[in-house]
C-alpha cells in the first residue's frame, strides 16, 4: 500500500514543521522582548503546535512501535503467554484510543457547534485543534485494530 508510506510520511513531515515552527515562535519571542517587541498569541500558537506534535502522528507511533511499551517480564515468558500479552496490550490500545477519541470528538463538537474562539489578539477557532486531536487518537485507534487483527491472525509485522 504505497498511498500508506506517503501518508505517514506526510503525518511525519507535518509533525516536524509544527515542531521547527515551535522552536522559531519562541526563539522569536525571546528575542523579541529583548527588542520590546513580542510576537502575538505566543502561548496559544505554540500550545496548539504541540497539538499537532503530540496527537497527530499516533499512526505513526503504534506502527511503528515507538510508544511507550514495558515488556521487561513479558520477555521471559513462554512464546505463547507473550502472545496473548500481546494481544492483551493491542486490546487495551484499542480502548484507550477509543475512549479518548470519543472524548475528542465530544470535546471539537462543542467548540465547532458553539464557534468558540481563543481569547487573544488573533481570536483563533478553538475547533481545528480539537479536529486534529481527534484525528490524531483515530489514527492511532485505527493502528491499534489494525495490530489487533494481525495479532489474532497471525499475520506478519510491516514497517
Amino acid at each position: 500500500m504505497p498511498w500508506v508510506f506517503a501518508a505517514e510520511k506526510v503525518l511525519g513531515a507535518v509533525s516536524v514543521a509544527a515542531l521547527c515552527f515551535c522552536v522559531l515562535y519562541i526563539g522569536i519571542a525571546v528575542a523579541g522582548t529583548l527588542a520590546g517587541l513580542v510576537p502575538p498569541d505566543e502561548d496559544l500558537l505554540v500550545a496548539e503546535a504541540m497539538v499537532i506534535i503530540a496527537f497527530l502522528p499516533q499512526w505513526l507511533l503504534v506502527r511503528r512501535r515507538r510508544h511507550v511499551a514495558v515488556d521487561a517480564l513479558a520477555r521471559l515468558a513462554p512464546r505463547s503467554v507473550q502472545r496473548g500479552l500481546d494481544v492483551l496490550a493491542s486490546l487495551c490500545g484499542v480502548a484507550a484510543y477509543g475512549v479518548l477519541g470519543w472524548a475528542a470528538w465530544i470535546a471539537f463538537d462543542r467548540a465547532w457547534l458553539s464557534g468558540s474562539l481563543y481569547i487573544g489578539e488573533l481570536e483563533l477557532m478553538a475547533w481545528p485543534g480539537r479536529l486534529l486531536v481527534f484525528l490524531g487518537l483515530a489514527g492511532g485507534l485505527a493502528a491499534c485494530l489494525l495490530d489487533l487483527v494481525r495479532r489474532l491472525t497471525g499475520g506478519e509485522e510491516t514497517e
